[in-house]
């Protein structure tokens, strides 16, 4: 392979190989630790409610869960299984609060019992992140300053649970996210709700930025 070759080329070559190497290698890990995996689209236009989404299986294929939201001037979304038709996780925003903040009720099928928690968003200045309290388990959700992807956390814990990414076609046209899972101690309804949830106050601080700029 590398007769006759000048050591630079050969240098390219091995480091190219080397590269391809490690793509495969990382590619080939993330599968396999993915427990789930979701492609989710924000409905291009709705009207005096919060955005609704489709979530779709990695192919686009199958309709998974749909987010459909109440009339209202603030977000109350409920997470809706498909084929059954059934209600599995709610989301109430509170109005009146600072900060992004919302009570979450999430189906837990192997009690048979609803259990709630909170969506809580942090002041920062760079970066954006939330909280999430549910069934005694505390979770950090977290999007670095610039960054199109969002990791959830346990609080004081490195170890990714879920991550969604947001395609750069959002940037010209409607949201979509590819959500990954990792981790299945957590119900899938619960990142969904919380992708829900940034989506809908970055959507809000984004019309409150617009409205200011045309005021001046």
């Amino acid at each position: 392979m590398f007769r006759n070759q000048t050591p630079r080329k050969i240098f390219i070559q091995a480091s190219l190989c080397t590269l391809l190497l490690l793509i495969f290698f990382n590619i080939f890990a993330r599968s396999k630790n993915v427990t789930g995996n979701y492609v989710i689209t924000k409905d291009f236009f709705t009207i005096l409610k919060a955005g609704q989404f489709s979530v779709y299986d990695s192919n686009e294929q199958q309709l998974q869960y749909r987010i459909q939201s109440q009339i209202a001037l603030w977000q109350i979304i409920e997470l809706v299984s498909y084929p059954s038709n059934q209600i599995i996780a709610k989301l109430h925003m509170q109005w009146l609060a600072l900060l992004y903040n919302a009570n979450i009720s999430i189906f837990d099928s192997s009690s048979n019992q609803w259990i709630n928690g909170r969506i809580r968003r942090h002041f920062q200045f760079f970066g954006d992140q939330y909280t999430i309290e549910w069934n005694g388990q505390s979770i950090v959700m977290e999007t670095k300053i610039f960054s199109l992807t969002t990791k959830f956390h346990y609080q004081n814990q490195e170890t990714v649970l879920a991550q969604f990414h947001r395609r750069w076609i959002s940037l010209i046209w409607t949201n979509k996210y590819d959500l990954e899972i990792f981790s299945k101690e957590i119900p899938d309804a619960i990142y969904i709700l919380a992708l829900a949830a940034k989506d809908h106050n970055t959507s809000q601080s984004s019309k409150s930025s617009k409205s200011t700029r045309k005021t001046r």
